[in-house]
């Protein structure tokens, strides 16, 4: 009901049924301000939710959601616009997560530079000094030095820039793989426009 109303409200700027490449990035960037707030709640409960699972489950809960939130505002703008092909409504859905990322590049930055206080890096460390991480690390290294290995990852998350970027590339190429089932998805239950 409320992305019904949202995009209802931002609609009918535009009452032409013609798909307009400018007002669909204008309204995908409306969308990513909501996805990415969803999106940044998310890795903000998965992150204090390290020491505390219920934290980590509402991480999880608050991620699904981003997802479902994609395709209603795709699906709304389809029913309050006209007819969506399934690869305008994948470039909707690239540039709502992409945007999103954008957000929760910022959100991450922030949390990393100022709220983590070398709570990752413990983390990272415990799970790395574990047997069976230590297995696996030695086959992922490939005959490199593990040491050298365990290194380069606590220098990337020692240094907040180069973990937001990381993240920011891990980001757009979610979006790219979500784009595609949230375009999927948000082509069903539009009966109203076959009628």
């Amino acid at each position: 009901m409320v992305f019904r109303s949202i995009c209802t409200i931002f609609a009918r700027m535009n009452n032409t049924n013609k798909f307009n490449g400018v007002q669909a990035r204008a309204f995908c960037m409306q969308y990513g301000l909501v996805v990415g707030l969803l999106t940044s709640a998310s890795f903000l409960a998965t992150m204090y939710g390290l020491g505390a699972p219920t934290l980590g489950l509402l991480g999880n809960i608050l991620g699904i959601f981003a997802f479902v939130a994609c395709t209603r505002f795709i699906r709304a703008y389809r029913q309050e616009t006209g007819e969506l092909t399934f690869l305008q409504a994948c470039y909707m859905a690239f540039l709502t997560f992409f945007f999103a990322s954008l957000l929760t590049a910022v959100a991450q930055y922030l949390y990393l530079a100022f709220l983590d206080h070398g709570r990752l890096s413990m983390q990272i460390e415990q799970m790395l000094s574990m047997p069976e991480y230590e297995q696996w690390l030695k086959q992922m290294a490939g005959g490199a030095d593990v040491e050298e290995v365990k290194k380069a990852a606590f220098g990337l998350v020692s240094n907040p820039a180069k973990m937001t970027l990381q993240l920011l590339w891990s980001d757009t190429l979610l979006s790219l793989l979500l784009a595609i089932p949230a375009a999927l998805i948000s082509r069903f239950g539009n009966k109203q426009m076959d009628k």
